[in-house]
């Protein structure tokens, strides 16, 4: 996401825990660290009140999930008196603990719907986790020792491929701002579509340079964000991860990628052939075709992503040097194998996506593998409750970018993985940078 649209999802979460506060379900929630910081020895002490329509809940019949990595530790019903509940764990190693807590009806099912779940995937009315000993988590698996060559390759491919933009104009909504649909013939018969946007009038060489990379939806890439970039003074990408072309009904994604992609499965035990695998040499197209725009300044490249995005993030920025700043928010493809290490594992999770061979395969896509690379100023975020890409492989990535790195890692122990998880560091950092470096580059009729 940029920071726009960050701040709008973030502004959307805030309504949204106000509302279940005050009508419907919902919870009040908190650990006796606020922070969710914990080392190895320490007792992680959550304390939750239910509530309905902003008031204790009594008499209803309340689910609790205490969960250690990729193990349920603790389940337990019980009926709501009003008083406050806590729940505690004690660990003697680094890692990840979750609290979650799920109202049910009277056939003792999830209620679900509005006013009651707090994300829209996972039924929750409230949630909370906490981190063991984060800087010393690590992924033990081993990195393939043709790793550097195999991207070598891709590269090279890459950099010999003509990739013959196709560009239709299409109608800004600013004024000042121009507005195209775009599709790049990339290596290996894959194409790669999405939106550019710039200032009409800004000079050559004068702007820096924004792609934003979309998440695992079975959607369009997102048009207005890239006007917006551009209103703000960039030349901007805003890319799809799947290839299709741009502008397309909602319907047309969803039925093509679920035909096509079903999962994330096709190819998995092959590394040239993983459908999954196009991706990076999307990326890397993507990064071409944007360096190559006449306003770009040729200093300033700035890379941003969440979940899938963020992997495609991290990607960008290990495997093209002239990418100078990334935002990495919740990224998945962190650790595929993550039960060698007692973990989850990224997604896909089928067990066809954890065979020995499909390890094998992941491991060239797996950002932990890619995090020695990144040498540009990197900020990452993750959300302690994110039950999609958990905390602790987040921090395996983290923990893998060089100590010479400039980076910073945003948490919030309440907050998941659908559009919750704020980067408040990174986008600070990126609002200096705009302004750091428009100053004189932007048309006045678009600042």
């Amino acid at each position: 996401m940029n920071i726009d649209l960050l701040k709008f999802a973030n502004t959307l979460f805030l309504g949204f825990c106000a509302l279940l506060a005050c009508g419907g379900y919902g919870g009040k929630i908190t650990l006796d660290k606020p922070d969710g910081y914990y080392k190895s020895g320490e007792t992680a002490v959550c304390t939750v009140q239910l509530l309905k329509d902003g008031k204790p809940l009594v008499g209803e019949k309340v689910f609790f999930l205490m969960r250690w990595e990729n193990k349920n530790i603790a389940r337990q019903v019980f009926v709501a008196d009003g008083k406050p509940k806590k729940f505690s764990y004690k660990s003697d190693k680094p890692g990840w603990v979750y609290f979650g807590f799920q109202v049910l009806d009277e056939n003792e099912k999830p209620r679900r719907g509005k006013g009651v779940d707090k994300h829209p995937l996972i039924a929750r009315v409230t949630e909370i986790g906490a981190v063991f000993d984060a800087d010393k988590i690590r992924y033990t698996a081993k990195r393939p020792t043709d790793f550097d060559e195999f991207w070598a390759q891709r590269k090279a491919e890459v950099a010999a491929q003509d990739l013959k933009p196709e560009l239709s104009e299409l109608k800004s909504t600013v004024p000042g701002v121009k507005l195209f649909a775009f599709k790049l013939s990339c290596p290996r018969d894959i194409s790669a579509t999405g939106y550019l946007a710039y200032p009409e009038n800004a000079a050559p060489k004068s702007l820096p340079a924004y792609i934003l990379y979309l998440s695992w939806t079975n959607t369009d890439a997102n048009r207005v964000a890239a006007v917006n970039a551009a209103k703000r003074g960039m030349v901007a990408l805003s890319v799809s991860w799947h290839g299709l072309p741009a502008g397309q009904p909602k319907k047309y994604y969803e039925d093509t990628l679920k035909q096509r992609i079903k999962g994330g499965l096709p190819g998995i035990e092959d590394r040239d052939r993983w459908v999954m695998g196009e991706i990076p040499i999307r990326v890397l197209c993507e990064l071409k075709f944007l360096k190559s725009q006449p306003l770009w300044d040729g200093k300033n490249l700035i890379s941003i992503g969440g979940s899938l995005g963020g992997a495609q993030s991290a990607w960008a920025a290990a495997l093209d040097t002239d990418v100078t700043f990334a935002v990495i928010n919740v990224p998945c493809f962190c650790e595929f194998d993550g039960a060698a290490v007692g973990r989850r594992g990224s997604i896909p999770r089928r067990p066809e996506a954890k065979t020995p061979a499909a390890l094998t395969a992941q491991s060239y896509y797996d950002c932990v593998h890619f995090a020695p690379m990144i040498r540009c100023e990197t900020y990452v975020c993750t959300g302690f409750s994110d039950e999609a890409c958990h905390p602790s492989s987040v921090y395996a990535f983290y923990n893998a970018l060089p100590e010479s790195t400039r980076k910073d890692i945003s948490t919030d122990p309440r907050t998941g993985h659908y559009g919750t998880t704020v980067n408040t560091r990174g986008n600070k950092r990126f609002a200096d940078l705009l302004r750091e470096v428009r100053i004189g580059a932007v048309p006045s009729e678009v600042k």
